[in-house]
């Protein structure tokens, strides 16, 4: 096709083709963008343990490992605290996401992971993990 003859003999035509092509990207990327802001407002904070509960395991090994991973949802810096039983929480880690290894797990003892937004002004998520007997 020659476009020097299409343009030449329709340029309005040309025009509100560009036009609309022009509009159509602009929606799109425009919806893309709102999606993705919402999807990233909306997005839940994650905490879990694995394993949890840890395995009883070796009498002779007193002390089970755990990997805590988290995720604050929103890209926020979370701060990750641990609660072993009615002792005062402890800062264990930061960040928007991770995983953390705990080895000190021992099946005598409560453990409470918390995970907060803004150094403990809001608790985002909690989890209890426990050790077999």
């Amino acid at each position: 096709m020659n476009w020097e003859v299409v343009t030449s003999r329709y340029p309005g035509y040309c025009a509100a083709l560009l036009a609309g092509v022009f509009v159509c990207l602009c929606l799109s990327t425009c919806d893309r963008a709102r999606r993705q802001t919402a999807q990233s407002q909306t997005a839940k904070p994650i905490l879990f343990a694995e394993p949890n509960p840890l395995p009883a395991g070796d009498p002779n090994q007193p002390l089970g490992t755990t990997t805590i991973t988290w995720n604050t949802g929103n890209g926020t810096i979370g701060y990750l605290y641990v609660k072993v039983d009615r002792q005062p929480e402890k800062f264990v880690t930061q960040g928007p996401s991770g995983t953390h290894e705990v080895p000190w797990i021992q099946s005598d003892s409560f453990y409470e992971f918390r995970l907060y937004a803004k150094k403990r002004s809001k608790l985002l998520a909690k989890l209890e993990v426990t050790r077999d007997d």
